[in-house]
């Protein structure tokens, strides 16, 4: 239960810190945005990408983007989702993320929710890193998907 209460209150402070930063942090991290998978990081505009989470899994499966793009994880289904790196239950294979990293200063650079995301809520990720990086919904690892990053 304390761990819980600590969770909920970093969520507070995290939430806190990007309301005043401007939203984002220097990865270009930024979570619910508003704007329909753009975000302002830097002054320049990303380019985005959705993809729609349901009860039948992610759509598009795989998504191809170019390099500092960000995707927006939009949850449609009946039930929380939680986008995360592959693999279950590590996801450390985006480079830096982990998921031990959740909960702490560096949770905003990495390819992980850490969190469950509500139906009707959504996660955003910018991609800085080229290659083919698999993900998947931590809270049910046989959903699944990648995402293909270009230069």
């Amino acid at each position: 239960m304390k761990k819980s209460y600590l969770i909920i209150g970093l969520i507070i402070v995290v939430g806190a810190i990007i309301l005043f930063s401007g939203g984002g942090d220097e990865s270009g991290n930024v979570e619910d945005n508003p704007a329909g998978g753009e975000a302002t990081n830097g002054g320049a505009l990303a380019e985005g990408v959705i993809i729609t989470y349901t009860d039948d899994g992610f759509a598009p499966e795989t998504a191809t983007i170019k390099q500092g793009d960000e995707v927006t994880w939009n949850n449609n289904s009946s039930l929380d989702m939680w986008p995360a790196t592959a693999m279950h239950p590590t996801h450390t294979v985006y480079p830096g993320s982990d998921i031990e990293k959740c909960g702490t200063a560096e949770e905003v650079n990495i390819f992980d929710a850490c969190r469950e995301i509500a139906p009707g809520s959504s996660y955003s990720f910018i991609f800085d890193e080229i290659g083919t990086w698999n993900y998947h919904n931590h809270l049910n690892p046989t959903k699944f998907g990648s995402v293909v990053v270009e230069e």
